[in-house]
């Protein structure tokens, strides 16, 4: 940003830049006064006091966030036993699962074969009722003959 200079400084010769900075007190001026000495004092007490006072509360304030960040620490590790615990059981159940069904299928073949063998069983049963039958039959065939021939003589 370009130097503003007025007029008068301009036509009188004065050194166009000088060493102040924004802000510098003009080095032509006087030295302060105790009133202003004092009121600087004051002011700069005042900041010091509202400093203070703040880092006051952000340690205050930063030790409370410790301490939650602590609990919450301790609360994410129960978290996490209690995921792990949960896996675990559920690991333990889905292999309690997986022999329970293949308990259940050893059971299901086991019916299917007793099945076949109540079937062949019956079918057993049933011939033999029809060779029973056809012995109680002839069992009274022959008796009958027996009498016949027992009469006859």
């Amino acid at each position: 940003m370009a130097n503003v200079h007025t007029l008068n400084e301009i036509n009188s010769g004065v050194a166009l830049v000088s060493g102040n900075k924004l802000g510098d007190l003009p080095s032509n001026r006087y030295p302060p006064s105790r009133t202003e000495l004092e009121n600087q004092l004051t002011c700069t007490k005042h900041d010091l006091d509202i400093a203070l006072s703040s880092g006051i509360q952000l340690g205050t304030r930063c030790n409370l966030l410790i301490k939650n960040n602590e609990s919450f620490s301790e609360h994410v590790c129960q978290l996490e036993n209690e995921a792990r615990e949960l896996k675990n059981q559920i690991t333990h159940k889905d292999i309690s699962l997986t022999s329970a069904k293949s308990e259940i299928t050893a059971k299901l073949e086991e019916i299917q074969a007793l099945q076949s063998r109540v079937k062949e069983l019956e079918q057993d049963l049933s011939l033999a009722q029809n060779a029973l039958s056809e012995m109680e039959s002839l069992k009274n065939e022959s008796e009958l003959e027996n009498t016949n021939l027992f009469l006859a003589k």
